[in-house]
Order: C-alpha cells, then sequence, then structure tokens
C-alpha cells in the first residue's frame, strides 16, 4: 500500500516538473513568431532613435584662484586685525565653497536674466515673437487630458501659466547642470548633457563670470570697513612703529583691493579648454537595440508559450 502511495507521489511530481526539451520544441517550433516580434522591436526602436535628439556632453572644469598666494599675502595683518576685531576678507577653501552654491542661486539668475538673448534661447519654445514677449505655448489634447487626469487623480489645482523668471533660470540650471568634485583635488568639474551644447557652453560662462563678479563685489563691499579703519587710526598714531605697520597694512589691503577690482578671476578660474563631446553621449544606440531585441525575444517566446498552453487546454 505504501508503494503504490508513493509511486503515485512520484508521478504527480514526474507530471509537476517542467520539460525543458518540450519548451525548446515549441519555441522551435513558433520560431517564425519570435523573429517577426524581434524585428517589430528592433525597428520601433529604429524608428525611435531617428527621431531622438542627440545629447552631447559640455564639460567645464575649476579651480580656486590663487588660494596659496592670497592667504600668504594677509599673513601679516591678521594679528592686527584680530586686536582691532576686525575680520579681515580672504579668499580661501570656504569661499570656493560659497562660489560653489552661488552657481544655483537665484541671486545668480537675476543678473544672468538681464541677458536677453541669452534667455530667449533658453526658453524658446516659449518665445512669441509676434507679440515680442513670452507667452504659454499651446498644448496637445493628449497632454492637456494627461493634465487634468493628474489633477483628479492627485487633488491638485491647476498650476497658472508663469512666464521665465529669475527663479525659473535657477530651477533650469540646477536640473541641467551638475557639478562634480574631481579626484585627490580641490577642482571641480561643471558638466551638462544638452542638444543645444552651444547655449550651454554659453550660459555655463555666464554663470561662471557672473558668480566671480558677485563674490568680487561681496569681498571690495567687505573690505571698506579694515580699510577705512586703518586710516582712521593711521590719522591718530602717534608712535613711528605704529604709523609704519598701519601704513603696511592700508598698502597691503589695497593691493587687494586692486586685485579685486582689476583681476580677470577673482574666485575660481577654468584650468582647461571647455570641451563638447564629439560623439553623441544619449541616446546610446547599442544599447537601446540591444534591450529591445531582449524584449522582443521574450515576448515572442511568452507568445508562442501562452499559444500553446491554449491548444493544449482545448
Amino acid at each position: 500500500m505504501q508503494t503504490i502511495t508513493m509511486n503515485k507521489d512520484s508521478a504527480k511530481i514526474y507530471e509537476n516538473e517542467i520539460d525543458l526539451r518540450e519548451i525548446f520544441a515549441m519555441l522551435w517550433q513558433g520560431k517564425i513568431y519570435i523573429v517577426l516580434c524581434s524585428i517589430c522591436f528592433i525597428f520601433f526602436a529604429s524608428m525611435h532613435l531617428q527621431s531622438a535628439q542627440r545629447q552631447y556632453l559640455v564639460e567645464y572644469k575649476l579651480k580656486p584662484v590663487g588660494e596659496t598666494q592670497q592667504n600668504n599675502n594677509l599673513s601679516g595683518l591678521g594679528g592686527f586685525a584680530s586686536l582691532a576685531g576686525i575680520q579681515l576678507p580672504t579668499n580661501s577653501t570656504s569661499d570656493f565653497e560659497i562660489f560653489k552654491e552661488l552657481i544655483f542661486s537665484t541671486e545668480v539668475s537675476e543678473i544672468i536674466f538681464k541677458n536677453k538673448k541669452l534667455i530667449k534661447e533658453i526658453f524658446a519654445s516659449e518665445w512669441n515673437a509676434p507679440l515680442n514677449s513670452f507667452s504659454e505655448p499651446p498644448k496637445s489634447k493628449f497632454s492637456s487630458y494627461v493634465g487634468a487626469l493628474k489633477r483628479i487623480l492627485t487633488g491638485n489645482d491647476r498650476v497658472n501659466y508663469s512666464p521665465p523668471n529669475a527663479r525659473r533660470l535657477a530651477i533650469y540650471i540646477s536640473e541641467s547642470i551638475s557639478i562634480n568634485e574631481i579626484k585627490n583635488s580641490n577642482f571641480i568639474s561643471l558638466t551638462a548633457e544638452s542638444s543645444k551644447p552651444e547655449l550651454v557652453l554659453s550660459l555655463i560662462a555666464e554663470i561662471i563670470k557672473t558668480t566671480d563678479q558677485v563674490m568680487r563685489q561681496r569681498y571690495i563691499d567687505f573690505s571698506k570697513q579694515p580699510l577705512a579703519f586703518y586710516k582712521e587710526k593711521l590719522s591718530s598714531a602717534r608712535s613711528r612703529e605704529h604709523r609704519e605697520s598701519l601704513a603696511e597694512l592700508i598698502v597691503k589691503e589695497e593691493e587687494k583691493l586692486m586685485f579685486a577690482s582689476k583681476g580677470k578671476y577673482f574666485i575660481a578660474e577654468p584650468y582647461m579648454n571647455p570641451t563638447i563631446s564629439f560623439h553623441p553621449t544619449a541616446p546610446k544606440p547599442k544599447l537601446i537595440l540591444a534591450i529591445s531585441l531582449i524584449f522582443g525575444l521574450l515576448l515572442g517566446a511568452a507568445f508562442v508559450l501562452i499559444q500553446h498552453a491554449i491548444k493544449k487546454d482545448r
């Protein structure tokens, strides 16, 4: 009795086992469907590649400006200034960190936004030439239906159109441009992928120039306080040594101000010419075609197996 039960259990297990030979035989019989499905997927992938915009990588590398030299010049000033309770402005690593943060700030975008030619190119889809102003681009019926469905599902109100402004530009910059630290250095690389690499390169150059100007102006404004203090003390100083020390401080502070006023770069400078990739970095044809082929094979195989299972049940 026990032997019969064991035989029945073994038979059930055998029936439930997957016969790989049978599966391969079914797939081979339906190879035409699998091939056709793969060809269809590759065709659609090819159509996508034909219409897709080519993205190019833009790279702009920066390093801090003369950090060591400026810090050495300030070493003689620190003692006297600290006794007077004044913090001297310096061009240090912290300034470079602030520089990186300011790149994505609305403060910098407000200045860049004055460049109307650049702004028109960035928000070209919204520029209405007949009206000579920005306006909401017309939406397709499909996008209108999708927007209405989103509002129903999320409960959010319809967002009114907001023409390009400094805040939108700051958001565009933060979404389009990324900052990467270069290994074993304090250098950075600003990178972006775009179908209009020349435009993005112009934007990055404008961002660096503007951010540097903002930091430069902050330095100049802050330097006025210690310089005025030294001159005031010089007029009332009695000892010769005291006057000489103050005169030296004034000379060095004015040298820094001259550098801030006339130097080409103040906080960060490019140490390599900006580059645009020679070949598109996106989309990736080999990857897209390989994925489409895999999906075509899987879908074709699934169709053949399902078709065989339906026929078997009949």
